[in-house]
């Protein structure tokens, strides 16, 4: 799906890995707080079903890199 949003959402997921891999694990929790924020915000207000299942991607790489973070800490 090419989408600005879901390019700058790609963009803020790559940020957390980056932060975990320099192992700032603060800054990727805070980051995946805000992406999940906005994530359910959008599922909440969304009935778009091909928009839905793109976005519940990005929700469960998240919900696994927090995972990650919990492990590594």
């Amino acid at each position: 799906m090419n989408n600005p949003f879901f390019d700058a959402l790609n963009a803020e997921v790559q940020a957390i890995i980056d932060a975990i891999a320099r192992k700032e694990y603060k800054t990727a929790n805070t980051r995946i707080e805000i992406i999940n924020n906005k994530i359910e915000d959008l599922i909440d207000t969304s009935s778009d079903e091909v928009f839905l299942r793109e976005i519940s991607k990005y929700q469960v790489l998240v919900s696994h890199l927090h995972n990650k973070i919990n492990a590594s800490e």
